[in-house]
């Protein structure tokens, strides 16, 4: 399945505190674990955004991949993770009309 996660920093964790939480989590081991769980793993900073915004492409065979990484973020972040589809554009386009109408 493909999942979209998104984690927010929230606005009173420092760099600091979420470089650690990177460190520790490559100390550990995580992503190697975490690796092995997933078929497909894509990371995306996105730029500007003050705090700290990451977006999360993941395709697993298992749901508690997903756990590892929300629990690794933990209080200092923000998370929701949806199932997603991928589809091209004319699929959609094609969906949609026999949907809508049109």
């Amino acid at each position: 399945m493909l999942y979209i996660s998104i984690f927010d920093a929230k606005e009173n964790v420092s760099i600091d505190e979420l470089n650690r939480e990177r460190e520790e989590w490559y100390e550990k081991g995580r992503n190697k674990i975490f690796q092995k769980m997933c078929q497909q793993i894509d990371r995306y900073e996105v730029a500007g955004k003050s705090p700290m915004r990451i977006v999360f492409i993941i395709e697993t065979k298992d749901p508690h991949a997903l756990n590892i990484l929300s629990h690794h973020f933990g209080d200092g972040w923000t998370s929701v993770t949806y199932p997603a589809l991928k589809r091209d554009i004319c699929e959609a386009l094609k969906e949609d009309r026999s949907i809508i109408g049109g």
